[in-house]
């Protein structure tokens, strides 16, 4: 067995493998995840999230094959979700800032004026060439919604690569299983509890073979005059979402998909995400703010809910 912890795409992720060749495998699974960080990072000054930024309403930009898997990816979940997935919402976080500025709400007017930047159908792309282009001057592209996903794929091809049978991958809360725990049991997946301390769950998920994927409005948020806002924005409106929704957890095949998902189901919310759940066969757990869970049909056996959020 071998565990690996290491920092990248702003988290710190483990890697935990069993087999022979487990000392190899987590090796490069680490070696490939560093490369997609400085492929897709919107901070690394040589990444092509960058390069494509600075060329935004200039020209087209060349990049990787790698970005361009994702970029292509990223525009069929918005088209998909009619806009409630978009990577171009770059300015619109850097406008709130959550992290960087204490408590900051901006002017509806500012916001207004940075959401005419956001907009995926700006966002052109030629396979042919392996060339991004933005549109317009000032758009830019964020990759944190899905560029973490096609990491956790990545390294779960890499370690079957080197045959590992038994593993379990988590960059930063995107979790994905390979076979079942060494002793033949499923691996057990907590469910945070997002209005309480970290390590007390709502519930687990048994799990083999998959990935599971939350996003939550208890990440990064704060409260100013009464009002709770968080940092997960609605790409149609500019402001945090308001939906009562509190995390939402998606168990599919494709860690990549799941990531964009997951984004988009909060946004969109149960009722008008389902469709879009139902189209790459994934799963989904949702909260709510009046501690209600919503589960897909798929899940009814292999959640198990906690008597009293216990810690595990």
């Amino acid at each position: 067995m071998k565990s690996k912890e290491f920092s990248a795409l702003g988290t710190i992720s483990i890697i935990t493998a069993y087999g022979t060749k487990s000392t190899q495998a987590t090796r490069a699974a680490v070696k490939r995840v560093q490369e997609i960080e400085h492929r897709m990072s919107a901070f690394t000054k040589s990444s092509d999230i960058v390069a494509i930024n600075k060329q935004a309403g200039v020209k087209p930009q060349k990049i990787h094959r790698d970005t361009l898997a994702v970029l292509k990816r990223g525009l069929e979940f918005s088209k998909a979700s009619n806009g409630a997935f978009d990577m171009t919402i770059r300015p619109l976080t850097a406008l709130w800032g959550f992290g960087h500025k204490d408590n900051f709400v901006p002017e509806k007017q500012e916001i207004h004026k940075i959401m005419k930047l956001v907009d995926y159908k700006a966002l052109i792309l030629d396979e042919a060439a392996s060339t991004a282009y933005l549109r317009h001057s000032g758009q830019a592209i964020d990759l944190g919604g899905i560029a973490k996903g096609y990491a956790a794929d990545e390294v779960k091809r890499i370690l079957l690569e080197y045959e590992i049978t038994s593993a379990l991958i988590n960059l930063g809360g995107n979790i994905v299983t390979i076979g079942s725990k060494p002793d033949g049991s499923p691996w057990r997946i907590g469910i945070q509890n997002p209005l309480a301390e970290r390590g007390e769950y709502v519930g687990r998920i048994e799990t083999r073979d998959q990935t599971i994927v939350t996003s939550g409005s208890n990440e990064r948020f704060f409260i100013r005059d009464g009002v709770r806002y968080h940092h997960i924005l609605d790409p149609l409106t500019g402001y945090p979402v308001q939906n009562q929704l509190l995390s939402v957890t998606v168990i599919c095949q494709n860690s990549m998909d799941a990531d964009a998902l997951t984004t988009a189901l909060f946004v969109l919310g149960p009722e008008a995400g389902l469709p879009l759940l139902q189209s790459v066969e994934a799963e989904a757990i949702i909260l709510t703010q009046n501690q209600g869970i919503f589960l897909t049909a798929g899940l009814k056996n292999s959640f198990k809910r906690s008597g009293s959020d216990e810690k595990t």
